[in-house]
Order: structure tokens, then C-alpha cells, then sequence
């Protein structure tokens, strides 16, 4: 069993635990099964409907965190 985390377009979303192996396989399935997915993640694979399929890499949390506090 694999778990795959999806969002939809109004950014609502989950993860969902299922016996698919790939996330091509994944990203088909999950736009049947729900409303309007923009982007499903496994591991450090994604697929985006703006972008389609690829590897992406996660930032540090200080890095977030000092970018979010610049803002403020």
C-alpha cells in the first residue's frame, strides 16, 4: 500500500491509502474519484495540471521561516 496526498482547487485535499504502485496511476484514479485535483505528491514525485509530472525538492523550514517573518 502506497499513500498519496492530493489537493484540489479549492484547496481542500488529503491523502488517501490504496493499493495503487505509481502515481501515474494515482494522479488518473484520484481525478475520477474526487472534484477538481490540481496536484498529487508521493515521496518527492508530483504531478500538477499546470505542470504534469516531476521531482521536486522540499525547502528547509528555517528557510520558510525566515522568508514568512521578512514578510511580516
Amino acid at each position: 500500500m502506497k499513500s498519496f496526498l492530493f489537493t484540489t482547487g479549492d484547496g481542500r485535499g488529503g491523502v488517501i491509502l490504496c493499493n495503487i504502485d505509481t502515481l501515474e496511476e494515482a494522479v488518473p484514479y484520484l481525478r475520477n474519484r474526487f472534484t477538481n485535483v490540481v496536484r498529487v505528491e508521493q515521496g518527492l514525485q508530483l504531478w500538477t495540471e499546470e505542470e504534469g509530472f516531476g521531482v521536486f525538492s522540499p525547502r528547509p523550514v528555517e528557510e520558510v521561516l525566515a522568508e514568512s517573518s521578512a514578510v511580516t
